[in-house]
């Protein structure tokens, strides 16, 4: 049963080591990097990292896309690249000093509009291969609101597929109308989609989105703080990460999601909460390390979180 990601917005992504840096000045990288980013992107690296087959979708077209292909291939990657017209790819670049006292920072260039003819390509893609789950992941710019129309031609086939979403704005308000296995976005984002001003717990936020949504799981993930689950069930938990010596946040949301499709693609009869507890143990785990997916598996005992029910 194969896992499929898809990334509507991807990144050709350079990452520069630097000394201490100072504004007005030249800085010449003491190292430097490349690798595909995007949210889908980094799911399919990280089901690879747990054994999983996977294969990522995206738009790119051009000579960007040409060495995103390159550095898939070489990390054994299966994907498929749908065009994005003229405009090629979108490119980033990630700043880090080489101590490590200061954040790294993070630079996005402009987001690429994807086409109807590639949307409707990737999404008759998916009705031909229809994998075991989709996980659909990331901002999709030029969102339309009968794109959802194709996402639910998925839950609809003799076989359905499984969904996964990761998204925001138009398209996470369009696509939570629909049968979802799960949704997961920030606090955040979870506010944007109810209206909301903040004032609302989670546990109650996350009631409010429920309240108007077929949704199955909501899955609130925040940084260091604890990442919250409304289940199918009605139950609602807390997963609280272990503390850690953080090396790069970068990954980290999209390493629960891998993990938790890892876990929930097994078909096991484990307690669904002990999925989530998985997830956060791989997502802490892979914050502690400067990559994504770099970190050891088994994930030793220490990045497990401490789970609370709370409602």
């Amino acid at each position: 049963m194969e896992i499929m990601t898809l990334t509507g917005n991807l990144l050709a992504e350079w990452t520069f080591v630097v000394g201490a840096t100072h504004p007005g000045e030249t800085h010449r990288a003491k190292g430097m990097d490349f690798q595909v980013g995007g949210k889908g992107i980094n799911v399919s690296r990280v089901l690879r990292r747990l054994g999983e087959e996977t294969e990522a979708l995206g738009f790119a077209n051009g000579p960007l896309a040409d060495q995103c292909t390159q550095w898939l291939g070489y990390n054994r990657i299966p994907h498929r690249f749908f065009p994005l017209g003229e405009t090629g790819v979108r490119p980033g670049f990630v700043i880090r000093e080489k101590a490590g006292k200061t954040p790294e920072t993070t630079f996005l260039g402009q987001d690429k509009s994807v086409p109807d003819a590639s949307w409707k390509a990737a999404f008759q893609y998916l009705r031909e291969r229809r994998p075991g789950w989709l996980a659909l992941c990331g901002s999709i710019p030029g969102w339309r609101p009968q794109w959802a129309a194709e996402v639910r031609d998925l839950l609809q086939l003799d076989t359905p597929v499984r969904l996964c979403v990761d998204t925001y704005g138009p398209p996470l308000r369009d696509l939570a109308q629909l049968p979802l296995d799960a949704v997961k976005i920030n606090r955040s984002e979870l506010d944007r989609l109810i209206d909301g001003s903040g004032k609302l717990s989670t546990p109650e936020a996350i009631a409010e989105a429920r309240s108007g949504s077929p949704v199955r799981t909501w899955i609130i993930t925040d940084g260091s703080r604890p990442v919250i689950a409304g289940l199918a069930d009605g139950v609602t938990y807390s997963f609280s990460p272990a503390s850690i010596l953080e090396q790069s946040p970068t990954g980290s949301g999209d390493t629960f999601l891998a993990a938790l499709l890892h876990r929930w693609r097994k078909a096991t009869r484990e307690p669904e909460e002990a999925a989530l507890a998985f997830a956060t143990a791989c997502a802490t785990s892979n914050a502690s390390s400067p990559g994504i997916g770099d970190f050891p598996m088994p994930v030793p005992e220490r990045f497990y979180p401490e789970i609370e029910r709370m409602a």
